[in-house]
């Protein structure tokens, strides 16, 4: 996060006592000149003048140059930081916490882009601040702390409100993050919503209109705060103006003379003050997102095993002879998506070269198998052993496996060590996927553009297969299909690619289909109820479904 080194503090308050000394400086030629002082009235003032300004410009220049350069370098850092713990993460983790997080984080963190400027303000307006009193009591004593004393009233009266706005403004942080998941039901769920009027309607007026309008009134509330104890502080100066100019005098605790050198280091310092006042709301922003942040990081701190199984590199041409379920079981965590739910004991043997159909109904295991296969799930208890070997941190299963998920998605960019243009690969693959009359040239843009559910799938099971590997998971992969490339993909595109030396792991509900398949196991209530070879006892497939 937003932590300044001892060198960089120090640079700093230096920078922050040079300028507020030059600045002083202006202020007291500018006061002195005006009150007549006989040695201000004289030729060479102003070129001292004129030099102070001109000090003051070039040091700003330079310092701001410095601290944007280092504020846009952790604030940049600290995006490629979220990215790598998203990226590390366990599946089972962003399932848990939700994609919102992700996107309130990012936004958190661009409210620190203020960075620079506030930092620059307050030292400069906190030194300001303090030259300018240490010059009031140089003037009159009873009159500085009188003056000090109107302008800690006023600032506490702020600060006392402002520490009742950083609850609220949290408040509306989570309103927001509750907004984006609505955005991310419209944008995914379309369809869904358009052949519904009644989700459509209850979308919006028992989710989305009570969020937004409790958000704008909560919105509108700490912005009127906000503006009202900013007025608090321009209408408090009109006080202590007077207190000045009719008080003071009064009860002899200023002379009159001094009266207008004190309204006018007055008026100076209500800038610093202004400053300091305007800046508290971003600075409740800060402390709001500073802290949002750290719970994000928190939440998903990686631990040492799992950074190790994230780093592990992908080797090449690498192969296996069987890959064992040894007693397995997994169970979701509490306060995650499916806590009720485990799957095991799961014992089973995949030998190379098999294709192996997972059949069962919904909420049978089979997404949570699929999940442990490919290494997105940890088994809760178990071993997956490969080649006698156990899966761990040296030798993990995703090395092997090559994934088309049932909820694919096309990559907007080409984030993979292969390339498409002049592959002959990608172009033979684009003929058996019946694409190469929709896809003319081998452009990474002509691949990665909006296709159907079943084209999509199609392009996603040719970059898999790109990535040349042993194992093939296809989850519903021919459901999106229409008819003709559904009975293409059992009846040929399998068999060539067993042909092909692949491992097949395929889920699927179409049973006229069944025997295409060398396995066949089903999953019921988290565990394997049935598992055989459809060569020697499948002649019925209904019996899978119904025995």
């Amino acid at each position: 996060m937003f932590k300044l080194k001892f060198k960089e503090l120090i640079y700093i308050i230096f920078y922050a006592l040079s300028n507020t000394v030059l600045s002083f400086g202006i202020i007291y030629i500018i006061n002195s000149t005006v009150s007549g002082k006989a040695e201000f009235q004289n030729d060479y003032m102003g070129i001292v003048f004129a030099a102070a300004i001109i000090y003051t410009y070039l040091l700003n220049i330079n310092f701001q140059k410095w601290l944007n350069k280092l504020t846009y370098s952790i604030l940049y850092k600290n995006e490629e930081l979220i990215f790598y713990k998203i990226l590390k993460a366990p599946l089972i983790t962003l399932e848990r916490l939700g994609s919102q997080r992700f996107y309130t984080t990012i936004e958190d963190l661009r409210v620190f882009s203020s960075f620079p400027e506030i930092v620059t303000h307050t030292f400069n307006s906190l030194l300001m601040l303090i030259l300018c009193l240490v010059y009031l009591f140089t003037l009159s004593v009873p009159s500085a702390f009188v003056v000090i004393a109107l302008i800690i009233v006023v600032a506490f009266i702020y600060f006392f409100v402002i520490n009742k706005m950083a609850p609220l403004v949290d408040k509306l942080r989570k309103y927001n993050e509750s907004y984006y998941k609505y955005v991310e039901d419209v944008i995914k769920g379309f369809k869904g919503l358009k052949l519904s009027s009644h989700r459509s309607e209850n979308l919006m007026d028992k989710f989305l209109v009570p969020n937004r309008r409790s958000a704008k009134d909560l919105d509108f509330n700490i912005n009127f705060v906000f503006l009202s104890i900013n007025l608090i502080s321009q209408y408090g100066l009109y006080l202590i103006i007077g207190t000045i100019l009719f008080l003071l005098p009064l009860f002899d605790l200023l002379k009159k003379e001094d009266v207008i050198t004190y309204v006018m280091i007055l008026m100076f310092i209500s800038g610093p003050i202004n400053n300091l006042i305007n800046m508290q709301r971003v600075y409740t922003r800060l402390f709001v997102g500073r802290k949002r942040i750290k719970e994000f990081l928190k939440d998903f701190e990686i631990s040492d095993e799992n950074l190790a199984e994230a780093e592990n590199k992908i080797e090449n041409d690498i192969d296996f002879n069987k890959l064992e379920f040894e007693d397995i079981h997994f169970s979701y965590q509490k306060n995650t998506l499916e806590n009720s739910f485990s799957l095991g004991p799961v014992n089973l043997s995949i030998q190379k070269g098999e294709t192996i159909f997972v059949i069962g109904g919904n909420g049978s295991g089979k997404s949570t198998f699929i999940n442990i296969l490919t290494g997105l799930y940890k088994p809760t208890v178990g071993s997956l052993i490969l080649d006698n070997q156990i899966v761990d941190k040296e030798n993990p299963v995703q090395n092997l496996i090559s994934a088309v998920f049932t909820d694919n998605y096309i990559y907007s960019n080409n984030y993979d060590n292969y390339s498409l243009e002049n592959n002959k690969r990608y172009q033979e693959l684009l003929e058996v996927m019946e694409l190469d009359k929709i896809i003319l040239d081998d452009k990474e843009g002509s691949a990665r553009r909006n296709f159907s559910k079943g084209q999509s799938k199609r392009m996603s099971l040719i970059f898999a297969l790109l990535e040349n590997k042993p194992i093939l998971v296809l989850d519903e992969w021919a459901a999106d299909q229409d008819p003709h490339f559904r009975k293409y993909f059992y009846e040929n595109l399998l068999p060539k690619l067993k042909n092909e030396g692949k491992t097949i792991v395929a889920v699927t509900h179409d049973d006229a289909y069944f025997k295409h398949a060398d396995r066949i196991i089903k999953f019921d209530y988290g565990q394997i109820v049935k598992d055989f070879d459809v060569k020697e006892e499948v002649s019925n497939s209904e019996s899978l479904w119904y025995n």
